[in-house]
């Protein structure tokens, strides 16, 4: 599976670097996020559930950020298991770019893989749904991200 996006995120780059390595803001923004726990600056655990059809899996991911050039891009990669979703691992590089008015363009190139019982049986539904899950993460991110920023 192959993703790219871009998202305008309304703060300035270095509030949405800091957000971006920060795993209680993140987990306010991953839809259904149950927890975050960050171990060191470079790695985290996330559980979360998502919905796929009518089941409804949860995986515990080991999130590790790599390549840093604060505050511009990082490479995250995460792997996840749960007795339902199986086995995923995905890679993403990310890359801030500061535009005018305290905005940020966030671009990403994700690659992943999914092996297990939904795998086998939902591909098609497995790459939407992560499409959907990343548009849902970006926005809620812009929305914790900005309220943030005008709170200060």
């Amino acid at each position: 599976m192959e993703m790219t996006g871009r998202y305008i995120i309304n703060s300035p780059r270095q509030k949405v670097w800091e957000a971006m390595n920060d795993p209680q803001i993140l987990k306010q923004a991953i839809p259904r996020c149950d927890e975050a726990i960050r171990h060191s600056d470079t790695e985290f655990t996330a559980v979360f559930s998502f919905k796929l059809g009518f089941i409804k899996p949860q995986l515990k991911s080991l999130i590790t950020i790599s390549d840093i050039n604060a505050p511009n891009s990082y490479v995250m990669t995460a792997e996840g298991q749960g007795k339902i979703a199986g086995l995923a691992k995905g890679k993403a590089n990310v890359v801030l770019i500061e535009k005018d008015e305290g905005t940020t363009l966030l671009e990403f190139e994700a690659s992943g893989d999914m092996q297990g019982t939904i795998a086998d049986m939902a591909s098609k539904l497995v790459t939407k749904t992560a499409q959907n899950l990343a548009d849902d993460f970006f926005k809620k991110f812009d929305d914790v991200v900005s309220s943030q920023r005008q709170m200060i």
